[in-house]
């Protein structure tokens, strides 16, 4: 049995010798064990320093990727003025276009002024009037034979200035006509401007199919 015991004793020493050895508390360095391999990684010259990429930046190149391509501008809002556009046309108009903004206003016509003498009471005496008139020299000149307030008047002149008329009435009382009279009257709008405010694609592609049904009527841009 001691045999047995002394070769026991004989490899735990070795072994704990051996661990001893392996750690290097005998002084040795081998470049095989994992501290020396460690410390011959370390090479100053080749250590460099990386900068992070900032967060937005890297959000936003997230972002990017995730929404693909930037969403396209809105499409451009432009504005026409349609003038010359019939008065009864306006209501279908604005009906054909339909999802764009359309302001119509009527155009003011000029006024005008009426020289005339005024009704008669009968036709007879719208006769003998007329008779004194072409005595006087004036053949330019009508009875008014439409019913209403001015039935049997007699008209001699239309002007479009207040001055041109008092002119033309004073060269009438000039060569003897006395009761001739000046009447301002206001136009009836005829017409309508539109100011029409959509996409540009969208006008350019609906508004020349209505134009040509409109003739007279043009399209320009809005002042």
């Amino acid at each position: 049995m001691s045999f047995f015991r002394a070769a026991f004793l004989l490899l735990v020493f070795a072994n704990l010798a051996f661990y001893a050895w392996a750690q290097g508390y005998f002084g040795e360095t081998e470049q095989g064990r994992e501290p020396q391999r460690l410390t011959a990684q370390l090479a100053a010259d080749k250590l460099r320093i990386v900068t992070a990429e900032p967060a937005g930046a890297v959000a936003g190149a997230m972002v990017g990727t995730v929404a693909g391509p930037a969403m396209k501008p809105e499409a451009q809002v432009a504005c026409r003025l349609v003038s010359g556009l019939p008065l009864t046309e306006a209501d279908a108009f604005k009906a054909a276009l339909a999802g764009l903004s359309v302001d119509i206003k009527p155009v003011e016509a000029s006024s005008s002024y009426w020289v005339h003498i005024p009704p008669q009471p009968n036709k007879a005496a719208a006769d003998k009037k007329a008779a004194e008139l072409k005595a006087l020299g004036i053949k330019d000149f009508y009875i008014m034979q439409d019913e209403g307030a001015n039935f049997l008047a007699l008209s001699l002149g239309l002007f479009k200035s207040e001055a041109a008329a008092n002119e033309f009435l004073q060269g009438m009382a000039k060569r003897g006509v006395k009761s001739a009279r000046i009447e301002a009257r206001a136009a009836t709008p005829q017409q309508a401007r539109a100011i029409v405010k959509g996409a540009a694609e969208s006008l350019n592609q609906r508004l020349p199919p209505l134009l040509e049904k409109l003739p007279g009527a043009s399209v320009g841009e809005c002042p």
